[in-house]
């Protein structure tokens, strides 16, 4: 188990090496920009717990809630993710049978960072994945979880506009749930994790070349334009002051 998760670092510094033998300068930074986007998630968390001379214990939580995503755009190979979510718990099972909840106040936070690609071959749709680290925390009605493992995602982006695009990212991760107290009590022999993302990006930096729908940008005003209407109007005073003067000469 601490040998799997240890191997989102080994990729992640192997890649990060690998990127630094083609330019060792910070020109690779130059053209790099970084791009936003949220909306609703989905996760859902399964505990596993084997026993001997029976079937094995098994609790899944279902949860909905909301997500932040922050990615970034134009480095060499790879890009870089960081995702963001917060839950709340709505369902409880254990071995397939429906549990009443004990507290009301149950939440789970949720974070991602990893390597990620964008593949645009298909143009009208784009085809994201990424490979990195997983961290959740969770409140349940026994105990203070936390999980670390590794996870990977798949999803898809739909460009309606130049600047608007929804979102779809699906992550599945291979979780060690035992770095709480429950570890002396009740030890998890595995842990898996799912969860579906649905949002929306609007950015100016990075622009959909395959929009659904082009919208015309506005045409900026000319600055002739604009010098030539103040001249218009500084020709009243102008014509004021110099008649002005004329009288006092006279």
């Amino acid at each position: 188990m601490k040998k799997n998760i240890l191997l989102p670092f080994v990729f992640l510094i192997s890649l990060s090496a690998f990127a630094f033998e083609f330019d060792l300068s910070l020109d690779m930074f130059k053209d790099c920009k970084i791009i936003f986007d949220e909306g609703i998630s989905y996760a859902q968390v399964t505990r596993i717990e084997k026993m001997e001379n029976r079937s094995n214990f098994v609790r899944e939580n279902m949860m909905i809630g909301a997500y932040f995503s922050a990615q970034t755009v134009g480095l060499p190979l790879v890009d870089f993710e960081l995702d963001v979510g917060a839950y709340y718990p709505f369902y409880y099972a254990f071995n397939g049978m429906k549990q009443k909840t004990k507290n009301l106040i149950n939440y789970s936070f949720d974070g991602f960072f990893g390597a990620q690609k964008t593949f645009k071959q298909l143009k009208y749709i784009y085809i994201n994945c990424a490979l990195g680290m997983h961290y959740m925390y969770q409140l349940t009605d026994e105990y203070h979880m936390h999980y670390v493992g590794i996870a990977g995602e798949l999803g898809c982006e739909w460009p309606i506009t130049q600047n608007w695009t929804i979102i779809n990212r699906n992550f599945v991760s291979y979780d060690n749930a035992n770095l709480g107290s429950n570890k002396n009590v009740q030890p998890f022999d595995a842990a898996y994790h799912y969860s579906i993302d649905l949002g929306v990006r609007y950015t100016k930096r990075v622009q959909n070349d395959f929009p659904y729908f082009k919208t015309k940008p506005k045409a900026p005003k000319a600055p002739k334009e604009k010098k030539a209407k103040k001249a218009k109007k500084n020709e009243p005073a102008a014509e004021e002051s110099s008649e002005t003067g004329s009288d006092v000469k006279a």
